[in-house]
């Protein structure tokens, strides 16, 4: 199980490196005013004979950049290969990637097989996340290498630092600087052959058993190692799919569901009525219009998480700055209860409050076209609430039908919402109805 354990810290590592160069990117990008864009279909490329001067953009299914490029390179596809050059920063994230170009600026890299090849020359700083890395002999990194991976093989010349944390490394290339790293080491002869195909449908490469090989004569600076043991000789018992098993899983998250559901909607209704009421009115005169609202909304959101997460960040950094470190604790409480605050909120209106509205709403005009209630009891609204949540727990329990719906669900709802912010922050009258609606 320690092989496990040893995985799972290995894959947390690289997302945070990932997420650290995310941030970088964001930080240290300046302002693009016009950028170049290339699109493939499938397939991206920029020429050898072309040269692009500006920032360049370019996404497709295998993409090539063979051409010069006077600014930063945002690349992503299946197979992302650089073989021209790059007078700026290069950001890929593909599956496969392979540098054999010039890169005067700093790499940042996220995938599954990264590979430098011969003549392959980077400037500054390589950032790098994913299952293997290899550095060929020919290669050069002007700066220092940071980054975590299942196996690093540097080969090639690394003119400064080597921080990383890899479950496998070979070091067989100058380094200028020091090496730091945390790797791990088997205790009983190897990896299992089978271990070679943990990730299908990626690229088939050479694997190698966790532990280290350093030629500590190639290193002009301190040398220090951290290892971890791991156990690979492992039973993996068979496991059989249970098609009982799985109908009872479907059935307990749909349960589950309806039970939240029902709590949340009972307090809505009890404490922020007039809110629901609301809300089920706007839907009912604007569902289209809430329809593109919802997209809107969704297709905005990371980016002001992101720019959320960095405005504090540099706020915290500027106050602690600003008062010698005096604020720097009550700062950084601030911020995490600002931004997880955020970000609870919308996860609890996107997943929650988006159902009930809607939920309640389809309840309440069954119920309307079934019996006399007038709504002037509580339980009332309970009743549409229930039967509404339940039709939808229903519907959603069916294959592939069950998700669209959740997802037109959720968009009709977050528009609903966003729309009345918009009339309150403008402070529009009341529409006709209004008193209907808090009945």
């Amino acid at each position: 199980m320690s092989f496990v354990k040893t995985n799972r810290k290995n894959i947390a590592r690289i997302f945070s490196v990932l997420a650290l160069t995310l941030v970088m990117v964001l930080v240290i990008t300046p302002p693009a005013y016009a950028v170049e864009v290339i699109d493939g279909g499938p397939d991206a490329v920029l020429g050898a004979d072309e040269v692009i001067d500006d920032d360049l953009m370019i996404v497709g299914e295998d993409v090539r950049v063979e051409g010069v490029v006077n600014g930063d390179v945002f690349a992503a596809g299946r197979n992302v290969d650089v073989s021209g050059e790059v007078h700026g920063n290069l950001f890929v994230g593909a599956q496969t990637i392979t540098i054999s170009g010039t890169i005067d600026g700093t790499l940042f890299m996220g995938g599954y097989a990264i590979t430098m090849e011969d003549g392959a020359y980077v400037g500054q700083n390589v950032y790098f996340g994913g299952f293997s890395f290899t550095a060929q002999p020919e290669s050069l990194l002007g700066r220092s290498i940071y980054g975590a991976a299942y196996q690093l093989l540097l080969d090639g010349e690394v003119t400064r630092d080597v921080t990383t944390s890899a479950a496998a490394l070979q070091i067989a290339g100058p380094v200028g600087g020091d090496v730091n790293a945390e790797v791990g080491e088997t205790q009983d002869g190897g990896m299992p052959d089978s271990f070679e195909y943990w990730m299908p449908g990626m690229p088939s490469i050479e694997i190698i058993d966790p532990g280290y090989t350093i030629d500590e004569e190639m290193v002009q600076g301190t040398v220090h190692v951290d290892v971890t043991p791991i156990e690979t000789n492992v039973d993996v018992p068979e496991v059989e799919i249970n098609p009982g098993w799985l109908v009872m899983q479907r059935v307990r998250q749909r349960a589950g569901e309806f039970i939240a559901l029902l709590l949340v909607g009972a307090l809505a209704l009890g404490l922020f009525k007039t809110l629901t009421l609301n809300a089920v009115e706007e839907i009912k005169t604007n569902a289209g219009t809430d329809t593109l609202w919802g997209l809107l909304v969704y297709a905005v959101y990371v980016p002001v998480v992101i720019t959320l997460f960095l405005g504090l960040v540099l706020v915290t950094i500027a106050l602690s700055l600003l008062t010698f470190g005096s604020l720097t604790g009550e700062m950084i409480a601030l911020s995490t209860l600002t931004f997880t605050g955020f970000v609870t909120s919308f996860s609890m209106l996107a997943g929650l409050f988006t159902k009930v509205v809607i939920g309640y709403m389809v309840g309440r005009w069954l119920l309307e076209k079934m019996t006399r209630m007038d709504y002037t009891s509580y339980w009332h609204h309970f009743a549409a609430l229930a039967l509404g949540v339940f039709l939808y727990e229903l519907l959603r329990s069916i294959p592939v039908f069950g998700f669209f719906l959740m997802v037109v669900v959720v968009m009709i709802g977050m528009g609903a919402f966003f729309s009345m912010l918009l009339k309150a922050v403008r402070k529009s009258p009341p529409q006709a109805g209004t008193e209907v609606v808090a009945a």
